[in-house]
Formats: structure tokens, sequence, C-alpha cells
């Protein structure tokens, strides 16, 4: 069953996209992230909310044991007002 990962935090757009890309080059090959939607809220500036989604739950928990995956949510929890949702898709339309 596919797994969405939001996560909801204040800061600066660019400084969250620049963490993004880090996280990227670090993790390499070994993240597991299938795709990832960065946004900002048009009704609370500075509200970042990225939306990220995996394979399964397995596969997100696989993908927070890496290295990488650890040091980028120590750092986000260290500098702003992290939260996470952790969401199991039953359904999805797309057209």
């Amino acid at each position: 069953m596919k797994f969405i990962q939001i996560v909801e935090q204040t800061g600066d757009m660019e400084d969250a996209r620049a963490e993004i890309e880090g996280y990227f080059d670090s993790a390499g090959d070994d993240t597991k992230v299938k795709k990832l939607i960065l946004c900002e809220d048009r009704d609370v500036p500075g509200k970042i909310v990225t939306i990220v989604e995996f394979d399964s739950w397995d596969t997100a928990t696989d993908n927070n044991e890496l290295d990488a995956t650890q040091e980028g949510a120590a750092e986000a929890q260290a500098t702003s007002d992290v939260t996470y949702q952790n969401l199991d898709v039953h359904h999805e339309w797309v057209r």
C-alpha cells in the first residue's frame, strides 16, 4: 500500500529547497522517496508543507533508517517546529 508523509514546518522556502536538494545529494541512490512535493501555504506565509511519497510504509521505514534522513530530521527538529502526518493511501484518482 502506498504511503505518504506530510511534513509541516515554518521557515524560508529557499532554505527548505536547499535542504531537500542536500538530502537527495547525500542519500543518493539509497533514498526510497518516490516523489517529493515542496509547498508553501498561500494563507500562511512561511508555512512549508512537504508531501513525500513512498511505495509503502516499509520503504518509508527503510528510508528513515538512512543516515542522511536521520541527520536531516534532527536538523529540522532543531531549527523549526516540524510536525509529521503518516498516511496510508487507500484510494487515488489521477486525471
